[in-house]
């Protein structure tokens, strides 16, 4: 199974996942009970996690949920059961809005994992400067890493101290982040999560931002025992991570415009962008529209092919239905292997979608330089795109986004807007068609933005990185001055 996972024969893998749970759970069931029930249970918690990795993969994210769930259920390793609940929450945002009324109480449990006597305890200490601790899994060549760099090469060195808490292998991007001025670099790979608590509760961090939330290898168990007294997540994760002791969500004003403020997870809402755009890699020039020289559309979607909801496919059919010609490109890991572009292939079938019309590529080195092969760029809902939609914009290529009802389901249209594009937000699916089908109808547009777009981003809040830098400090003192005030209350 993990030869067939890693070929990229999805089909096949499930066919083989499911045989097997199907098998153990037979075992398990017989009486008496066989004496390796205890072996039966760890392999049937591990393929229940292979196959929502799988199902999320083949576009089947609510079926995923499930799985990731299934395999919680059963760990009795209590690190490993968090972290398949963990894989349950991720998942869960790829599932459509239609779908996740079952899912309701999700976010709610995951804080029942962890009990207050496993918290570290702090002394507090007043510090010239506000000590700010960063803890990713993602520190190296990773999407996270484009959006923190901002944070790390402009902060005010004279009001701050940056620590950077790195649960990863380190390779030449954690390298050139750790030896910015003034940052403080510790890996916590290996720690538990006992031991990185006490580690930054030693450093005496005074507020400690979250940059993974539910992603792979996250550090909310590390959180989860509060060992700085303010606790943010941002920029790495769409949404809120359920842990009571993280105080705020980093967001803004589009991301947030009508959020409730109360509870934990309070939105802490910039100005402008949540997040700042800095390219650390040599972006190739824009190339001219296709459209130009091959005398049809082609829209196009690089986002990971688990964000495409059958909704989202139905949408991007009446497209193109009604843009004569009009071809689709999408680009994901599934499509590296013939049986994963057979799942899309079937997928498109049974949604009416003209699989003769769609071209469908695997993952490559060169990437940025195919966007020369797309017109128009296509975001995916509820769950957008990120860093995808900015290299997108910065190769010359307009991405359409359809503005959701969630913090989350918002970073699309934040993005556009920051960038300056808001005339690319839609308001409704009906409104992301007619803004589509009209650049679709406008070679002068095109062109003029493969051509202006760039320097339009480089004059935006979006890449305005000491700007933006400036008012996420701001904010880092606000809810500092706000949690001395609680403090100064409470006695302490």
């Amino acid at each position: 199974i993990y030869i067939e996972k890693a070929e990229g024969r999805t089909r096949t893998e499930l066919a083989h996942l499911k045989a097997l749970i199907a098998w153990l759970e037979a075992r398990l069931a017989e009486e008496p009970p066989t004496g390796l029930a205890v072996y039966y249970r760890k392999f049937l918690a591990e393929s229940y996690s292979l196959l929502g990795s799988a199902l999320t993969l083949a576009g089947r994210a609510a079926d995923g949920v499930e799985a990731f769930l299934a395999a919680s259920r059963l760990e009795e390793d209590g690190a490993q059961s968090i972290a398949e609940y963990s894989n349950a929450l991720f998942a869960l945002n790829y599932v459509s809005e239609g779908e996740r009324a079952s899912f309701a109480g999700l976010l709610a449990g995951f804080d029942g994992f962890f009990c207050r006597e496993d918290r570290v305890p702090l002394m507090f200490h007043a510090h010239e400067r506000l000590r700010i601790g960063y803890i990713s899994p993602d520190l190296r060549h990773h999407a996270v890493a484009f959006f923190l760099l901002p944070l790390l090469r402009a902060f005010d060195r004279g009001r701050f101290d940056v620590f950077c808490y790195a649960n990863n292998r380190e390779d030449a991007v954690s390298r050139a982040m750790a030896q910015q001025d003034g940052v403080v670099w510790r890996n916590i790979l290996g720690l538990s999560p006992d031991d990185a608590a006490r580690l930054i509760a030693a450093d005496e961090i005074d507020i400690l931002v979250d940059l993974s939330g539910h992603t792979s290898d996250n550090c909310l168990p590390v959180l989860a025992r509060k060992p700085a007294p303010v606790q943010i997540t941002g920029l790495g994760y769409m949404g809120r991570t359920g842990l009571s002791t993280i105080d705020y969500v980093l967001g803004d004003m589009v991301l947030d415009a009508d959020a409730a403020d109360v509870g934990s997870e309070r939105p802490l809402c910039l100005p402008h962008s949540h997040f700042c755009y800095l390219p650390f890699v040599a972006m190739p020039d824009a190339a001219p529209p296709p459209s130009l020289t091959r005398g049809f559309v082609t829209f196009g979607c690089f986002n990971n092919y688990s964000k495409v909801t059958d909704e989202m496919l139905l949408l991007w059919r009446r497209l193109l239905e009604d843009v004569p010609g009009a071809r689709l490109l999408l680009k994901s890991r599934l499509f590296g292997s013939a049986e994963g572009r057979e799942l899309a292939a079937e997928r498109f079938r049974r949604l009416g979608l003209d699989a003769s019309r769609v071209e469908l590529r695997g993952f490559s080195a060169d990437y940025l330089a195919e966007y020369a092969d797309m017109d128009i760029a296509l975001d995916t809902a509820p769950y957008t795109g990120g860093l995808t939609t900015c290299e997108a914009l910065y190769m010359g290529v307009p991405v359409v986004t359809l503005k959701g009802g969630t913090h989350g389901a918002r970073f699309g249209a934040s993005l556009l807007r920051n960038a300056g594009l808001a005339e690319l937000v839609a308001e409704s699916a009906a409104q992301y068609a007619e803004i589509a089908g009209l650049l679709a109808a406008s070679p002068e547009t095109l062109a003029m933005l493969r051509e202006k777009q760039r320097d339009i981003l480089l004059a935006s809040h979006l890449m305005n990185f000491r700007w933006y830098v400036r008012e996420v400090e701001a904010a880092y003192e606000a809810v500092w001055r706000e949690w001395e005030e609680r403090d100064a209350r409470a006695g302490r």
